[in-house]
This record gives C-alpha cells, structure tokens and sequence, in this order.
C-alpha cells in the first residue's frame, strides 16, 4: 500500500465488528497527517492502526497528541538459515488440524505483549479470538506451512509456527508453558524452524515481536538473529 493514505481494513472490520483501517506514515507523513484525521473522524472509522518510523520524533510525537496510543514498537529480527543438529528437548511437528484446549493456552500465551491484549479499549474479547483465529489457520495450514510442539512426558509444552513469504520464511507464534520454561525449550523451538526454513530452500527467516517483549528478544539474539528494524504502532480510537 501507498504510504501516508487510509488503507480500509475488510478482514479486521469483519472480525472485529467495527470500521478499521491502516495508515504508513513515512518521513513525508507529517505533511498530510491533519488531513489524515480530519478524513477518518468524516468516515467515522472506529479504529485505526497508524506505523510510524521511530526516527520522526516529530510524527510520532504529534501523532501521541492527537489521541494514537503507543501499543507497540514491532522490532523485526532476522538471519539467514542454517541447519541445527542437535535438540535438548523432544520437538516434533504437528501432523493433525485439530485444535484443543491445550493449544489454545499456549496460543494465547503467545500474545501476551501483543497490542491486542494491551490496549484496554478493547472490550469483546478481540486478543482471544484473533489468536484463537491465528492458532486455527496455522493448524489448517492458511496462513503457516508448519507447526511445531515440544513434548514432555506426553504433554504438549511449547509450540512455533512457521508460515512463507514470497522471499523469506517467516515465524509466527512462539510459545512455552510457563512451568516449562528456562530449558531450552524456545531455544530448540526455533532452531526447528530454522531447519525447516533451510530444507524447503529460504536463505532468510525472519520473526516479529514487541520490544518490550525482553524475554523475546533476548531468545532471538541468542539463536543469532539480528534486529532489521523497529516500528511504532499506534491505535486510535474513535
């Protein structure tokens, strides 16, 4: 999409049951962002997610001042694939569609930094069910070519997905059970991925999450991905 211009969100509008839409802002954004909520409070639009760079202090500051609520910085890390050969932990991918209560959990404890869950003008339950949604599609393959678990003892305790782009493979949720956690199982989560990634011929994997998410980023850099860049995402409501 074009940067600086009101993107109707068809998908989110139905899901949510309310007007969305998207705005890029770009260095040029500052020039028509009066323009930009003077035309989303005339289309009466309930919820607009606005991307701003985090080096136009200016946008961003003036975009706070008008109402957006910062709920996000989406930092982007990424690496080149490798190959992995040893796992701490049991981690298989998942052959069935079926989803269940336990994946669910871990689902939702995949988002619990997401602006979704954050943003407290959200009142129907949209974080649930839009991971709800995530986890569904990634079983049934729409949106994730795998889906990966560790098992201990029988019982699912972690879980990743691993969708495709055009040029790159791409990580979507990552989980571990809390009780489960400090074993290195994300760690070996990831480095399956990895594998996959590599095997069906993408030289880059890429994944998305929050920055204040520490425990997140810490885990990619250790699995030597590197940050490509930061976005700040702010929701404003009407």
């Amino acid at each position: 999409m074009s940067c600086n211009t009101i993107e109707r969100l068809k998908w989110d509008s139905q899901f949510f049951g309310y007007p969305v839409a998207k705005i890029v802002l770009d260095e040029k954004g500052y020039i028509n962002v009066d323009n930009l909520f003077r035309q989303l409070a005339s289309e009466r639009i309930r919820l607009t997610y606005f991307f701003a760079p985090t080096t136009e202090e200016k946008l961003n500051e003036y975009v706070a001042k008008k109402g957006g609520i910062l709920v996000d910085q989406k930092t982007l890390f990424h690496k080149t694939t490798e190959k992995h050969l040893k796992y701490t932990n049991s981690i298989i991918e998942y052959q069935d569609t079926v989803i269940n209560e336990r994946l669910i959990e871990l689902g939702l404890q995949a988002g619990l930094f997401s602006r979704f869950r954050l943003d407290i003008n959200f009142s129907n339950n949209e974080y649930e069910k839009l991971y709800i949604e995530w986890l569904t599609k990634s079983l049934n393959k729409t949106i994730a070519r795998i889906t990966v678990l560790a098992v201990k003892n029988s019982e699912i305790v972690g879980l990743t997905t691993l969708g495709e782009k055009s040029e790159f493979a791409e990580i979507g949720l990552v989980a571990v059970d809390e009780n489960f956690r400090g074993q290195g199982i994300a760690s070996d989560l990831i480095h399956f991925a990895d594998n996959a990634a590599f095997d069906l011929g993408y030289n880059e994997i890429k994944v998305v999450t929050q920055l204040q998410n520490k425990v997140a980023c810490r885990l990619y850099e250790k699995c030597n991905f590197q940050i490509g860049n930061i976005t700040n995402i702010y929701h404003y409501w009407q």
